[in-house]
């Protein structure tokens, strides 16, 4: 039997006592809380954007946080260790949609990057992040390179416009035979909202015409290898384009609609920029997209790219669809093995089908 305490009996020492027992044994559970939790990482590579084209100095940029602090920023490029990329640029519209990570604030990464250093065409560029707890999340980033054919012209006096002529379409610019060290070149620069500026997405040499005549009309059927839009694009595709050329180069149309514009080497190498289809999903929310083309007459391959840029009223976007597959000529020939026949029973569709399709879509 427990003894009654007197009732003029002081529970408040006793009171006082429980809690500071309390007090210590919550203190000592929040002094063996383990570190924020590492791995909740997210990641944005903002430039070089997937399938663009970049060409000289240019930026290399995004932003990263993590629930256990970011420690670094690695960069790759085709594969092999680079460097290692600066890391805490002011990075408000970061800091606003992620206020519960470390430093979100300033969670930006960026460096000046030569592109040219680069042999032109396709490159992939990795962005590994790494957290303070060792955990890491990594994006990769395929983009194309052009350039000049030395990777760094610093005497500006060996680049001339005397001779060249130009011309422009919506928001891109042309130009042909400008002289750059010593070189002539045809070049292309297109308007690119990210860097708020012109940017040169296309140099290619001009040198001896080919001696073939690689005008005509020409049929092509093409597989999607990548599709960097949040909306859907069809798998298969076609493409007709009707060519002339002048020397090394090449002028005609895709779908006899499109404006198409570019050059062929002697041994048949051709490279096609569009010019841009305008599309309005919306009233106010603006479509833009054109297609380039990579390939091989005789060997009959190409590689063709629907780039869509979306902007106005609509959350700005910038993405690419990519195909591969196989060009021949039709014009003079029997067209009843021709990618026209075929289509009958493959369900594929023509490319300006499908770089006229809405956002969405």
């Amino acid at each position: 039997m427990y003894e009654k305490l007197p009732e003029d009996f002081d529970m408040t020492p006793l009171k006082t006592g429980v809690l500071s027992l309390c007090a210590i044994a919550l203190g000592s559970i929040l002094m063996t809380v383990p570190p924020a939790w590492a791995g909740d990482i997210v990641l944005s590579v903002e430039e070089p954007a997937a399938n663009n084209a970049y060409s000289g100095v240019a930026n290399l940029r995004g932003w990263v946080v993590g629930s256990a602090g970011i420690s670094r920023v690695e960069l790759y490029v085709d594969g092999a260790f680079t460097t290692n990329i600066p890391v805490g640029g002011q990075r408000t519209d970061v800091g606003s949609a992620y206020p519960n990570y470390p430093d979100s604030n300033n969670a930006g990464f960026s460096m000046a990057f030569n592109y040219s250093n680069l042999t032109a065409g396709p490159h992939t560029l990795r962005i590994r992040s790494v957290d303070r707890e060792n955990a890491s999340k990594e994006q990769s980033v395929t983009f194309n390179v052009a350039r000049f054919n030395t990777s760094y012209i610093a005497d500006p006096t060996k680049v001339s416009l005397a001779g060249a002529t130009g011309s422009f379409d919506a928001r891109s610019i042309s130009l042909k035979n400008m002289t750059a060290d010593g070189k002539t070149y045809d070049i292309r620069m297109d308007w690119r909202t990210e860097v708020q500026g012109f940017v040169i997405t296309q140099i290619v040499p001009v040198g001896n015409p080919p001696e073939d005549n690689f005008g005509g009309t020409y049929r092509s059927r093409a597989s999607l290898t990548s599709n960097s839009c949040a909306f859907a694009v069809n798998s298969q595709g076609e493409s007709e384009l009707q060519l002339t050329q002048s020397g090394s180069q090449l002028n005609g149309t895709e779908g006899g609609q499109l404006p198409v514009a570019g050059t062929v080497d002697t041994l048949g190498n051709f490279s096609l920029v569009s010019a841009r289809l305008v599309q309005n999903p919306t009233a106010n929310c603006r479509g833009e997209s054109y297609f380039s083309y990579r390939g091989n007459f005789p060997g009959q391959t190409v590689a063709i790219t629907i780039n869509y840029e979306y902007f106005g009223s609509c959350p700005y976007s910038n993405c690419a669809a990519s195909f591969q597959g196989s060009i021949a000529k039709t014009s003079g020939v029997d067209d009843s093995s021709s990618a026209a026949s075929q289509a009958v029973t493959d369900p594929a569709r023509s490319l300006l089908e499908l770089a006229k399709e809405p956002q969405g879509e």
